[in-house]
């Protein structure tokens, strides 16, 4: 793995720079300073820093012949400007910066407070994995994970968009260090030993959420995804079938998602678990279908009731017959073995038709609608003219 926080701090004042340095590794940067920036081209391509902190004036090459030589370079660090000069300067030295290119992301006027270079330095630096490993594991504990949902829709109803379910989504904002991406946060939970505990998280929130849409007359199916670690004890079917009963979601309103990856595990265990959530009356959904080698076996092993069509092969469906050909198999295929199909990553309208035309049976996809906010899916289903339903309640005549 890459080294993360280098910080490269050229100025002509050792007093200065070892002041800097001492902050710096203090944080936890890994440093090299340089006294002269006559030798900053051949430093960055050794050190290959994260972030560099400029000071514009210096002997010999300044700070703004500098900033073309690192543009010229194609330095991609993150740039502190450094100096004493008047407001003015820094300013028009960052917009210099800027119109070359470089990211220049913060001004700092000599002499500057340790406090302050302190708290610039703090922004800049990337987390180590125990620290966002020790943030998500009290994000858990709070259960401070968001879910957003991504509607699946229905593409044989003739209508545009008629919502059949949604896929629940986990969403990390780590307070200091912003939005998570799930790609780095779920792996970090399956490494940790929390993606038990994360994924409970997520039906906890996500499960009453759909109850009440139930509630309120839009029958949804709800997916979620779990890990492959999952499927290594036998207490998941139970866990989540016990949790519908509570909130009152019927099981067959549930689907379980599992990548191919997933259903490859341990065989006779994995064979069972997922056997027990379809005893258990819930769907299961193969995942990223037809990226691996083996997703006929396991479509023709397990008890799948639905697989979804990777995007890889979507994204391609508008430029390529191949991909088309392969789509169009893949429909076929499952309907024969009475599996429905959900093609994933759906973002042009010539997908969708083409979908349409295959007799595919859903879609999701940023074309229809990206991940939504509870509130927000209930405003999605009210505009796509997707009404409640209402019973019919038979009254006695009276008189």
């Amino acid at each position: 793995m890459a080294w993360q926080n280098r910080l490269l701090i050229v100025d002509d004042d050792p007093a200065i720079g070892d002041l800097m340095v001492q902050v710096a590794e203090g944080l936890g940067f890994q440093t090299t300073y340089v006294e002269r920036s006559d030798n900053l081209l051949s430093v960055c391509g050794v050190f290959q820093p994260d972030l560099i902190i400029l000071d514009l004036m210096m002997p010999g090459t300044d700070g703004a012949q500098s900033l073309r030589s690192l543009a010229d370079n194609k330095c991609s660090a993150d740039i502190i400007l450094f100096s004493g000069a008047d407001t003015r300067v820094l300013n028009t030295a960052a917009r210099l910066g800027e119109s070359y290119g470089l990211k220049v992301r913060e001004l700092l006027h000599k002499p500057v407070e340790v406090v302050d270079l302190e708290a610039a330095l703090r922004r800049f630096m990337t987390p180590s994995a125990s620290d966002l490993e020790t943030a998500l594991r009290v994000a858990i504990d709070k259960k401070d994970i968001s879910v957003h949902f991504q509607p699946k829709v229905n593409l044989k109803s003739g209508h545009e968009w008629v919502v059949e379910g949604v896929e629940a989504l986990a969403r990390w904002t780590c307070p200091g260090r912003g939005f998570i991406p799930p790609a780095d946060f779920i792996p970090l939970a399956e490494g940790a030993g929390l993606i038990d505990q994360l994924t409970d998280v997520v039906i906890e929130k996500a499960v009453p959420a759909i109850g009440d849409l139930h509630q309120d007359g839009h029958p949804i199916d709800l997916a979620v995804n779990i890990s492959p670690l999952m499927l290594a004890t036998s207490d998941a079917p139970d866990r989540f079938a016990q949790f519908l009963e509570r909130h009152r979601l019927d099981t067959a309103n549930f689907i379980v998602e599992i990548t191919e990856s997933a259903a490859m595990g341990d065989g006779p265990l994995t064979m069972e678990n997922l056997t027990r959530f379809r005893l258990k009356g819930m769907m299961l959904s193969m995942d990223d279908f037809g990226t691996g080698f083996s997703s006929l076996v396991q479509l023709f092993r397990m008890p799948f009731s639905e697989l979804k069509i990777d995007q890889s092969f979507v994204a391609e469906l508008d430029v390529k017959e191949e991909a088309r050909v392969i789509v169009r198999s893949i429909v076929d295929l499952a309907h024969n073995l009475k599996i429905t199909v959900c093609a994933e990553g759906v973002e042009t309208r010539e997908t969708l038709a083409f979908l349409r035309s295959i007799g595919c049976d859903q879609a999701q996809g940023y074309l229809i609608s990206k991940p939504l906010a509870l509130g927000d899916l209930k405003a999605f289903l009210l505009a796509s003219g997707q009404r409640p339903i209402v019973e019919a309640v038979a009254v006695e005549p009276t008189g």
